[in-house]
């Protein structure tokens, strides 16, 4: 509070204006009062007969303000009225306005500019003096966690479930402090009666009452102590809830709770980063199917009996299938709460994007299935090539034969040369060469004994949907078919040959 009276006429200096006093000062005696109590006291002391005196002097201190302003504004009025009256164009106008504008903010700049501007002070980082008290007692915690823990690896490895040998057991793993002078609970100050009994900690042997005791699950305390959930099936079989809980401290089970959420945090992955790895793994696996996809309709297309007509429709519908998923995993992503407008939000939006454009690029597009009757017309057209081309070759030998005069055994075994080939025509499934007349009966030689086996492989693999395999296979079967073919032929010609011999 000021002194002197703010307000006063400039044409009237007196000396005391000239002194500026500060503080509680009593508005009568201007004494300085040090407080706010202090004052009151005094005024209402001293001066409780000068009330009316009081009020004349705030009076006169709100008329001289009230006049002074109005005596501003008026002057104000007086310098805006010639100025306006002297402007006739809308430019003059508007310079006008500007310069009251400029008028306006060289006021508020000379009264910014008298304010003293306070300098930026020293600054000093404290985090090493936050890493000095925070380090000690960081270890501390882990410290005392750690000996909870053994203490209750070591509590439960051999708890018994009788009640009388549990308690033993407890007290021999943990000393329990003497109650006898404890009057009062440590954690809520209430007496011990007979109403209120005295228990102990598990894990630290504290007492307390059983208002601030508290139960870990037998459960929970097998994860933490890393002991297998069969050691407390025999446990599971008490009946009273505390007799299936281990009795802890609010503190001891702090620090417990603490170290498994610090657990549970390393080890848990939000839900929109497991679903996009399931996305990401579907994309990777769908990948090998959308190739053998464009190989099946490609080899189909090319005559080939290799694959089937069946062995496409039902890897079209397996990539259908990852389609669909992929597409409800995405709308999944969408539906996880986010803040409206983060980089989460953005994040969703733009992984439903790629799955999207994914579907549509890659799976969508695929070619359709041929027709049946088309792949038949051409696996017939490309049989007929095949026989042509054999019987070009055969007879182009025929000429070579008698031309140069080639041996018969040359023309035999180009003919033989020339039917293996024409092997890769026979069916797979329905597989016949031509029997020879042999002693040894056609189950017990072991290429068709192979030849069988390596069939049940082909089956289970075009079950398994597994291609790959199915197209190595059905290689080996022809390899194995055309070796078959080449014995039974040779067996077949030597029998021929030995016959006209017999006859003679």
């Amino acid at each position: 509070m000021s002194g002197t009276n703010p307000f006063d006429s400039d044409e009237e200096p007196s000396a005391s204006n000239d002194e500026i006093l500060e503080g509680f000062l009593c508005p009568m005696c201007r004494a300085d009062l040090k407080s706010i109590d202090y004052l009151t006291e005094h005024f209402a002391r001293q001066h409780a007969e000068e009330e009316d005196a009081l009020k004349s002097v705030f009076k006169d201190i709100f008329s001289k303000a009230k006049k002074k302003i109005l005596n501003n504004f008026e002057d104000e009025r007086e310098r805006v009225a010639p100025a306006s009256a002297a402007a006739s164009s809308p430019a003059a106008s508007a310079s006008n306005a500007s310069a009251a504008r400029t008028s306006n903010a060289k006021s508020r700049h000379n009264i910014y500019s008298q304010l003293t501007k306070q300098s930026v002070g020293a600054e000093r980082g404290h985090l090493e003096y936050f890493q000095s008290v925070r380090n000690p007692r960081l270890e501390r915690y882990a410290s005392e966690t750690n000996k909870l823990i053994i203490r209750l690896h070591r509590l439960l490895k051999d708890l018994p479930t009788d009640a009388v040998q549990r308690k033993q057991h407890e007290q021999q793993t943990v000393p329990w402090l003497d109650g006898s002078s404890v009057k009062l609970c440590p954690s809520c100050a209430k007496s011990f009666h007979i109403a209120r009994r005295q228990h102990h900690c598990r894990l630290c042997g504290g007492i307390m009452c059983n208002d601030c005791s508290r139960f870990l699950q037998l459960e929970n305390a097998m994860q933490l102590a890393s002991l297998s959930s069969t050691r407390s099936d025999p446990l599971q079989q008490l009946q009273h809830h505390e007799d299936r809980a281990i009795r802890l401290c609010q503190h001891c089970l702090w620090l417990l709770d603490t170290r498994q959420d610090m657990l549970e945090s390393r080890t848990c992955r939000p839900l929109l980063a497991k679903v996009y790895d399931e996305i990401r793994q579907l994309q990777k696996q769908v990948a090998p199917d959308l190739e053998m996809y464009a190989k099946i309709i490609n080899s189909l297309l090319d005559g080939e009996s290799i694959f089937t007509l069946a062995d496409a429709g039902a890897l079209r519908g397996k990539i259908g299938q990852v389609a669909e998923t992929i597409d409800l995993r995405s709308k999944r992503i969408l539906t996880i709460h986010s803040e409206p407008g983060s980089r989460e939000e953005a994040l969703k939006k733009a992984i439903r994007l790629s799955c999207v454009q994914m579907i549509k690029e890659r799976m969508l597009s695929l070619p359709p299935l041929p027709d049946e009757a088309l792949i038949k017309q051409i696996q017939e057209r490309k049989r007929m090539e095949t026989e042509q081309r054999i019987l070009t070759e055969q007879r182009m030998a025929m000429e070579a034969y008698e031309r140069y005069g080639a041996t018969t055994q040359v023309g035999v075994s180009m003919e033989n040369r020339n039917f293996a080939q024409g092997s890769d025509l026979q069916s797979l499934n329905n597989w016949s060469a031509p029997q020879a007349s042999t002693t040894k009966s056609s189950v017990d030689d072991p290429l068709i004994e192979q030849i069988n086996i390596i069939k049940g492989y082909i089956k289970q693999a075009r079950q398994d949907m597994n291609f790959d395999v199915v197209e190595t296979l059905e290689l080996n079967l022809r390899e194995l078919q055309r070796e078959v073919y080449e014995r039974q032929r040779q067996t077949s010609n030597s029998s021929k040959a030995t016959s006209p011999q017999a006859n003679s």
